[in-house]
C-alpha cells in the first residue's frame, strides 16, 4: 500500500496516457466512421441516383471523402 501512495501521481500520469490513446486510436475512429457510413447512406444525392450501381459508387465514394476530410485516409 506504501507503494502505491508513493506512486500515485505516476500511475496517475499513465492512466491519463493510456486513456488519451484509447480515444485517439479506438473511439475517436469507430465514431468518425459511424458518423461517415450514416451521412452517406443517407444523403439526398445517393437517393436521387436510379441505377444501384452508381449509388452504390456515390456512397463509396462519399464515405472515402468523409474519412479523409475527419484525417482517418
Amino acid at each position: 500500500m506504501e507503494k502505491i501512495k508513493q506512486y500515485k501521481y505516476i500511475i496517475l500520469i499513465v492512466f491519463a496516457f493510456l486513456s488519451f490513446v484509447f480515444y485517439w486510436y479506438e473511439w475517436r475512429p469507430l465514431k468518425i466512421k459511424e458518423k461517415c457510413s450514416a451521412e452517406a447512406r443517407f444523403d439526398k444525392r445517393a437517393t436521387l441516383e436510379p441505377d444501384d450501381n452508381k449509388r452504390q459508387e456515390f456512397i463509396n465514394n462519399y464515405y472515402a471523402d468523409c474519412l479523409m476530410r475527419f484525417g482517418l485516409k
